[in-house]
């Protein structure tokens, strides 16, 4: 199933307006305080703009959000979302990863806290954002799994 296009136009404009005005982190910034080990943000050093991301960075940084401090999370999370919203059928695993970057887990997860850390920056609009996107992809057939996973564990919680 993929989204009709008056959809991904609603979702994108949504995006668009929840993240806009942002500027990039600064490269202190880039990494999760938690995280020891900067492999998978090496690409946004720089630092990178988001209208800068090419397809190639995006599928080649697949891994970038689940390091991202919450301020590198927030800022290019709009460019991942987007990604999906015109590729939701891809064989790229920005996808599958994007949405389990959006899922902590449950509270008994080791990683739950972690995982949840970088969604601290959020404010309501960006909240409703990420949750629209998740509906909109939880009838996807094989992105829908992890859509439906993601707002169960955490976003369904969340006051929009």
């Amino acid at each position: 199933m993929s989204l009709d296009a008056s959809t991904i136009h609603s979702l994108i404009a949504g995006i668009d307006r929840a993240f806009a005005r942002m500027e990039p982190p600064g490269d202190d910034k880039l990494l999760h305080p938690d995280c020891m080990d900067d492999v998978d943000v090496l690409e946004f050093y720089g630092p990178v703009r988001r209208e800068d991301m090419t397809d190639a960075i995006i599928v080649n940084s697949y891994a970038a959000p689940t390091a991202f401090s919450p301020e590198a999370f927030r800022y290019y999370l709009p460019v991942y979302l987007k990604w999906v919203l015109h590729k939701p059928d891809s064989p790229e695993i920005v996808g599958e990863s994007i949405l389990l970057a959006l899922d902590p887990g449950t509270d008994r997860e080791i990683l739950h806290e972690f995982r949840k850390s970088k969604f601290a920056l959020f404010d309501k609009a960006q909240t409703a954002c990420v949750q629209n996107f998740l509906q909109a992809l939880s009838e996807h057939p094989y992105l829908g799994e992890f859509a439906t996973h993601a707002l169960v564990n955490y976003w369904l919680d969340e006051e929009e």
